[in-house]
């Protein structure tokens, strides 16, 4: 393979049900410089299983997905999630062992399996030499264009404006109503004091109960508000790039990774352990203390926000200079392809 220019390589971009791990795949995609297809995969029941049942095989892939798959092997593999695992491990064996393959995220599976494994700080992802731990997700590229009616449209509302970004649940982890809105009437309350408006928007996983109850909470407000509907317009995007302060609920590692790229003020929401979560961390902490918990443990990637000031509270939200980490992980990819670094481009934040 090393042989082949860039325009002969292949990259398979390997994409699932969920939005922020697609996110993820793109932006790493799109800063590599490579041509790449996007592979849209829908798996069966098989999905269920742990990657190492599974092994190599295409079995855990809808046969109407599959075939997609099929042919010759690409250079290059962009994964993330483990149902994607025994997909990669297919095609690396199909290729006779010269496929690269790169996976963000916790594989639930040894790294050895990868030449490049990208975990962020809640996964308990072992050590190895081809393993990069980064604090936060990797984030689309911040030039993504953006509805210009929209943009105009939420950019008529006062100054400052403070977005509020809910997620949803996790296995540990959940979003008390009374919780969301306490926090919500806290940003009111300041907008009230000092001037602006509050706008919020959801992610597929928030609970359709909790965003009518922030609807409502904002319909009493005494300040202009405005919250997204669940489909259609305004985009995320667009209510990310028209805010002046961004505040993500803590769950979704995707979503502040968004919020602190833009390098606005940041402020972290609070949620609180389910009932599982509870029972699951005493347990932990009496027997395992200092380990990170199966599949995934918040705590860990929190700590790794305040180590690097990523991020403040609702009261005094921060905003921080991050490194790029996807351009940084890209050229990691590049030099694993035996390629040279991309040229230099203008600083990001002209693109803004």
């Amino acid at each position: 393979m090393n042989d082949k220019s860039e325009r002969q390589m292949r990259v398979w971009a390997l994409l699932g049900p969920h939005r922020g791990d697609n996110n993820q795949v793109l932006a790493l995609a799109e800063a590599i410089g490579l041509p790449f297809e996007e592979k849209w995969l829908r798996y069966n029941q098989l999905r269920r299983l742990q990657p190492k049942l599974l092994g190599a095989t295409l079995k855990s892939v809808a046969a109407d997905s599959r075939a997609q798959l099929e042919g010759e092997p690409p250079d290059l593999t962009i994964s993330t999630g483990h149902r994607s695992v025994p997909i990669v491990r297919a095609l690396r064996k199909r290729s006779g062992g010269k496929m690269h393959a790169v996976h963000l995220g916790y594989p639930r599976i040894s790294p050895k399996h990868f030449d490049l494994v990208v975990p962020t700080p809640e996964y308990p992802v072992p050590d190895a030499p081809n393993v990069v731990r980064i604090p936060f997700a990797l984030s689309p590229l911040t030039n993504e264009r953006v509805d210009e009616g929209q943009l105009a449209a939420l950019t008529a509302l006062p100054r400052p404006r403070r977005l509020f970004v809910l997620g949803g649940p996790t296995l540990y982890w959940e979003l008390p109503v009374a919780q969301m809105l306490g926090a919500l009437r806290r940003l009111i309350e300041i907008a009230e004091r000092g001037g602006g408006s509050v706008l919020a928007i959801g992610s597929p996983r928030t609970p359709q109960p909790l965003l009518n109850a922030v609807a409502t909470e904002l319909g009493r407000a005494k300040v202009p508000t405005f919250i997204a509907p669940r489909e259609g317009a305004p985009s995320y995007r667009a209510m990310i790039e028209a805010a002046d302060q961004i505040h993500v609920t803590a769950d979704s590692v995707a979503m502040v990774a968004d919020a602190v790229n833009t390098r606005k003020p940041v402020g972290i929401v609070p949620i609180a352990k389910s009932r599982l979560g509870r029972a699951v961390m005493a347990a932990s902490d009496r027997l395992r203390r200092g380990k990170r918990l199966f599949p995934r443990d918040l705590r860990f990637f929190w700590a790794s926000l305040d180590e690097h000031g990523f991020g403040g509270t609702i009261e005094v939200p921060l905003a921080s200079d991050p490194p790029d980490f996807t351009a940084e992980i890209a050229e990691r990819v590049r030099r694993l392809l035996k390629l040279p670094p991309r040229p230099a481009t203008a600083d990001r934040d002209s693109d803004r």
